[in-house]
């Protein structure tokens, strides 16, 4: 995975520790469902664009920055992680270098299906801000949703999840990760 992240321009932050009380990674797969109303913002782009590279990856670090994802100075900021040791998937603190190219060789690894095709979920440090990626029928679009906690369509995808919707036998169950973030969470 590192040499992805790096292909991608993303290096991963050793010594990070994931705080207490940020969104669970596996609910941010729903955002592309929030609407506008709950504070998202969108770019699309037509997959037959000629500058579509260009423009993906400008719009993206446009978005991120205005957004609040990362400033220009600290560049920081965390990607979703596969469970690891019994425990549900969490988030990974990454550092984005000079040379970087998230819509193309991002979306090649870890951060898409293929170049320019990107499925992508990016949380900010402080749990804040929400950047994420995703291919259409005919058009990628990046948006980012400020104050995720606050979203109903998060919110009661995360209800479901603590119902115990998605605990699978002998493994650690998801629903005691999503009660403890909706407990911790603000309304």
């Amino acid at each position: 995975m590192m040499k992805s992240l790096a292909a991608a321009g993303l290096q991963v932050v050793d010594g990070w520790v994931e705080p207490v009380g940020l969104i669970p990674s596996f609910i941010t797969g729903q955002a592309p469902s929030c609407p506008p109303e709950e504070g998202r913002v969108e770019s699309v782009l037509d997959v037959i664009d000629p500058l579509l590279h260009e423009r993906a990856n400008a719009d993206w670090y446009r978005l991120a920055v205005e957004g609040g994802l990362f400033s220009e100075a600290d560049r920081r900021f965390l990607l979703p992680h596969s469970p690891v040791e019994g425990r549900p998937g969490g988030w990974l603190c990454v550092e984005l270098q000079d040379d970087w190219d998230i819509m193309g060789k991002g979306a090649a690894g870890p951060l898409g299906s293929a170049p320019l095709r990107p499925e992508f979920r990016m949380l900010s440090l402080d749990g804040n801000v929400l950047c994420f990626a995703t291919t259409w029928q005919h058009s990628i679009s990046t948006s980012v949703l400020t104050a995720p906690n606050r979203s109903r369509v998060l919110r009661r995808f995360a209800e479901w999840v603590a119902q115990g919707a998605m605990d699978k036998p002998n493994e650690p169950p998801l629903s005691t990760t999503v009660r403890r973030w909706l407990d911790t969470s603000c309304d």
